[in-house]
């Protein structure tokens, strides 16, 4: 069951301006994710070597990941976080059951540190609440910002591993 756009007035009031979110649904929008997802992996972009072989990698890499996506979850939905109507982020999202589940969230790094994950997120949380749905995520160890950000609004660890940490927020 993927996420509708049609959300309740309360969780529209929870994004403010300027941000909206609305459906990846263009092929500017896979050019869009594409370029986020390379902004997004310096670890690959400064490897030593042929920059093309690089590049080649980077999008073998992102390829690999829309596939796992697709495959763990094939009712997310994609969509794309906007500034003043600028692409600057996305989303992936997938609700099962009472459990909606962010698969994946990520920021242009110029755009970043700005508001533009706290809006998106303080929206997943009031139609969340709405819903009566509880949020899970994992979030990188190394991700110090992000886990900061998790941790002031309220998501508790759940598990974790060597690399990740889980973790769930309910309104309840």
């Amino acid at each position: 069951m993927g996420i509708s756009l049609s959300f309740p007035a309360a969780a529209v009031a929870a994004l403010p301006a300027p941000y909206q979110l609305r459906d990846q649904c263009t092929g500017d929008d896979d050019a869009f994710a594409a370029d986020l997802y390379r902004a997004t992996r310096d670890d690959l972009r400064q490897m030593p070597g042929d920059p093309a072989f690089v590049e080649q990698l980077i999008s073998m890499q992102q390829r690999a990941q829309m596939l796992g996506y697709r495959q763990a979850y094939p009712q997310a939905s994609y969509l794309v976080l906007q500034s003043a109507d600028r692409p600057i982020g996305r989303l992936v999202i997938h609700r099962e059951g009472a459990v909606l589940r962010l698969v994946d969230i990520a920021i242009l790094p110029e755009a970043r540190r700005q508001g533009a994950a706290l809006a998106a997120l303080t929206f997943l949380q009031a139609l969340a609440a709405h819903d009566q749905l509880r949020i899970e995520l994992a979030v990188g160890k190394d991700n110090l910002a992000a886990r900061n950000l998790y941790q002031r609004l309220g998501f508790g660890l759940h598990g974790e591993d060597a690399l990740q940490q889980q973790l769930a927020w309910s309104a309840a």
